[in-house]
């Protein structure tokens, strides 16, 4: 039951934060690793069920072979699995050569055109809150694309998962060196930039969601006190330049500015989709009433559609973004091979490993 379970779903809701296919392998890592586990307590799998065997390859190891447990540490299944020829046969596709170049120059590619982006993010002032609120999904991929290249170029690359003894696992192993043109200093500082860029970007995200609220309050009063003072206008109570009274327009202001107090913060959803209607509206008053001769109207129409822009792009702050980014930048599988990236002197590698790990906020 637990095999058969591990086999066939997200048992963990990890795909959630990795929604890009080529992501996949990387959402079932840790459920991969139980699976492997617990493969040795029903050895007849390993060895003549083949068709499960596939199943498996095919869902959590397509693209990878060096897996890790738990905190750091590794297996290399080409070595691991020798023994079972199911397992064994199953895992041939993935080692066969020409995937395993394309997974390395894949990996190569996408770290010369990530390295650029992520220095661009922590230029000193690019990362600001409207920034972020624009472009939250563009920033999570961002996150994930470089976490899953640094896990897979770590893992693969790592020393203690090749025995130097193994003829197979030395040709895999230079293979992989070569079509990834790999460079330990690059891939480390690829790292500590990504740890960085996690690090702001989580610490302004909580900070925005702490004021979320308040905010949103701040917004809606502003946009409804705009509406107010417009349908003041054209009562004739309020006089501004060259607007003649107009009951119909001084009603249907007051009606907006009634539909922008009732926006319930608690129901993002209703608020959200309320907001947007309300802005549509505004642009169509001011074009079917010939409204924009009067460049005062104009402004205070404007202005109220900022806020309620403003008021969108705030409801759209979300714990869940916080809980993506813990999924995705957990570095616990480096804990070990992450000293090979250091200098010598061991107080030294327990700075920077507690350090580096720290700011990525794994769970360790």
């Amino acid at each position: 039951m637990v095999i058969g379970r591990l086999r066939s779903d997200d048992i963990y809701n990890q795909v959630s934060a990795y929604p890009l296919p080529e992501h996949r392998s990387t959402a079932l890592a840790n459920q991969a690793a139980m699976l492997y586990v617990c493969l040795y307590f029903s050895p007849s799998i390993l060895h003549t069920q083949q068709a499960k065997m596939r199943e498996i390859v095919d869902k959590y190891f397509p693209d990878n072979w060096v897996i890790s447990i738990y905190m750091g540490i590794t297996v290399n299944l080409v070595e691991a699995w020798e023994p079972y020829k199911a397992a064994k046969t199953a895992l041939n596709y993935t080692l066969d050569s020409a995937n395993t170049k394309e997974q390395a120059t894949r990996y190569a590619a996408s770290m010369e055109s990530l390295r650029p982006q992520v220095q661009q993010l922590l230029k000193e002032g690019f990362l600001r809150q409207e920034i972020i609120l624009d472009n939250i999904p563009k920033l999570l991929n961002c996150l994930r694309d470089c976490n899953v290249a640094i896990r897979w170029l770590m893992l693969h690359s790592a020393e203690s998962a090749y025995d130097p003894n193994n003829k197979r696992l030395r040709q895999i192993k230079d293979q992989v060196l070569n079509d990834s043109k790999y460079n330990p200093k690059i891939l480390f500082q690829l790292l500590l930039d990504t740890a960085q860029f996690e690090f702001t970007l989580k610490e302004m995200f909580k900070q925005m969601l702490s004021e979320k609220q308040i905010k949103w309050e701040s917004y809606k009063k502003e946009g409804s006190e705009r509406m107010t003072e417009l349908a003041e206008v054209f009562s004739g109570v309020k006089p501004l330049t060259r607007v003649e009274k107009n009951e119909n327009l001084q009603a249907w202001f007051r009606e907006i500015s009634k539909q922008i107090e009732s926006l319930n913060y608690e129901d993002s959803t209703a608020a959200g989709r309320k907001t947007v209607q309300l802005i549509q509206a505004l642009v169509e008053v001011q074009e079917f009433h010939q409204l924009e001769s009067n460049l005062q109207v104009c402004q205070f129409l404007a202005d109220t559609r900022k806020f309620l822009h403003q008021m969108i792009r705030t409801i759209n702050i979300k714990e869940e973004v916080l809980i993506t980014m813990q999924i995705v930048g957990d570095l616990s599988y480096a804990w070990q091979i992450i000293d090979r990236y250091l200098i010598s002197d061991k107080y030294q590698i327990l700075l920077w490993r507690v350090g580096v790990l720290c700011q990525k906020g794994t769970s360790y």
